[in-house]
């Protein structure tokens, strides 16, 4: 199928319309046209006989006396010989005439014509003979029944072109009928053009610009799986071709950019393992052996086996996703070893309230949390710190929180942290990067599903609270 340009769309419609326009005109000009010339034609041959038979029955046999009788010499008639003039009047009538019968008639007009002639001739003979007037008179009695003759063909040629104007009349209403039959035609084509070119309009132009704009409107909205069938139509093809294009490679970009994000994500969780991990082990030890030192073997053994649990945990053969279960177990260790450090200035509490087995959370996204609030919460405060972890589920939602009773934050503070999470731009470096980087790790996995809040209130403590989708299975 050959593909149609804008420009030529409208070429032929321009091209349709245009013949619209002129085609009715021109085949009333013709009918009309022709009409009118016909009917012209035989009025003028009418006017033409009905004065060649005046002249006919007036002038020629009034010359023809004055010829016998002498009163016009025979040269005054060949110099100016009325047969002549009628004969050439005839001959100008018969080259506007078209049918047989017209024909027929002047030819007839003619030959009697012919014998007119013959007579006048006569005549001339006879008086350049000078032979008697008698002999002339008989032969203008013949001369007489001759123009007579003459004169009621030319009335009867009058009588044929009347019936013929009439004959014409009809024509010309049939004519007329005829018209307004074709142009009711005509306005019926006209209709279905038009039609027919709203389609072609709708389905070249039309339509593959609606198609345009949902593209546009689709990606506009976040969908950038949705793309638009290629028109027919060049310049709409190469538009619809490259906003496509555009779709796929900005879903190809922001398919790049996440992958980067997780890998960043992935390189900031091993950092903070990295960071955590020689402080971690150097206070660990030392308190381990500053236990052993002191003959608490019990404390020691048992600090010892949650810093190894800590860090099997940790590790977990590289998996991002393990079991609820192992993640409490691994708050827990990181509690243990900090109260046995602590002793009475801190307490813990993990509440579960879960029945589903196999529920998997993002590994290390509760230790964060929990350091950030002994670290930067029950740490400035003189009464006995505690953190209480809550975990509920829920039908299609896991609930984890994090409570301590801590300095708590500022109003100002609070906007600031929250202001940082939501524009995802970093942070004080005073604040700690824990909760930031918790915040990140949980959007890049469980995209805009997550819900993190904070709420404090300052000199009684934080809450942090996450609510995650569920995720089954187990490693």
């Amino acid at each position: 199928m050959k593909k149609t340009s804008i420009k030529g769309i409208f070429q032929q419609t321009n091209k349709l319309m245009i013949l619209v326009a002129f085609l009715p005109l021109l085949i009333s000009s013709i009918f009309y046209s022709r009409q009118i010339f016909i009917y012209q034609n035989t009025i003028n041959n009418i006017e033409e006989a009905n004065q060649l038979s005046g002249k006919v029955d007036a002038i020629v046999l009034e010359e023809m006396w004055d010829l016998v009788f002498g009163q016009k010499s025979v040269a005054d008639v060949q110099d100016n010989n009325v047969i002549e003039e009628l004969r050439a009047d005839l001959d100008h009538i018969q080259t506007n005439t078209n049918t047989a019968k017209e024909k027929n008639t002047l030819a007839v007009a003619l030959r009697t014509l012919d014998s007119l002639e013959t007579y006048q001739n006569k005549l001339i003979e006879n008086i350049a003979n000078d032979e008697p007037l008698e002999k002339n008179q008989y032969v203008m009695v013949q001369v007489d029944s001759v123009i007579e003759l003459l004169s009621e063909i030319l009335q009867e040629f009058v009588r044929v072109e009347i019936s013929l104007a009439s004959q014409t009349n009809q024509d010309l209403i049939q004519s007329v009928l005829l018209l307004i039959a074709f142009q009711l035609l005509l306005i019926l084509l006209i209709i279905y053009f038009i039609s027919k070119n709203r389609r072609f309009v709708r389905e070249n132009l039309q339509n593959p610009l609606d198609r345009l704009v949902e593209l546009s409107d689709e990606l506009a909205q976040g969908h950038l799986g949705f793309r638009a069938v290629l028109p027919d139509t060049p310049e709409l093809r190469t538009l619809t071709s490259s906003l496509n294009k555009m779709a796929d490679d900005l879903t190809r970009l922001l398919e790049e950019n996440a992958l980067k994000q997780y890998h960043l994500a992935q390189s900031e969780v091993r950092v903070l393992q990295a960071q955590i991990t020689p402080h971690f082990i150097y206070n660990s030890l030392d308190a381990i052996v500053s236990l052993i030192e002191v003959e608490r073997y019990e404390q020691a053994t048992e600090m010892t086996y949650a810093l190894s649990d800590f860090f099997r945990i940790s590790l977990s053969k590289g998996h991002d996703w393990i079991p609820l279960s192992k993640e409490l177990r691994h708050v827990a260790d990181y509690l243990t070893i900090l109260k046995i450090r602590y002793g009475e200035m801190l307490t813990y509490e993990i509440n579960q309230q879960t029945t589903s087995q196999d529920l998997l959370v993002l590994k290390m996204i509760l230790q964060p949390l929990v350091e950030n609030a002994v670290y930067h919460g029950t740490k400035f405060v003189r009464r006995v710190g505690k953190i209480t972890i809550t975990i509920q589920e829920y039908e299609q939602t896991i609930q984890m929180s994090v409570r301590d009773n801590g300095i708590g934050i500022s109003h100002e503070r609070l906007m600031a942290i929250q202001h940082n999470l939501k524009e995802n731009t970093d942070p004080d470096p005073e604040n700690g990067y824990g909760l930031y980087n918790v915040y990140r790790r949980l959007l890049l996995n469980y995209g805009s599903d997550v819900q993190f809040e904070i709420a404090s209130i300052e000199s009684q403590g934080t809450t942090i609270s996450i609510i995650v989708p569920k995720k089954g299975g187990a490693h």
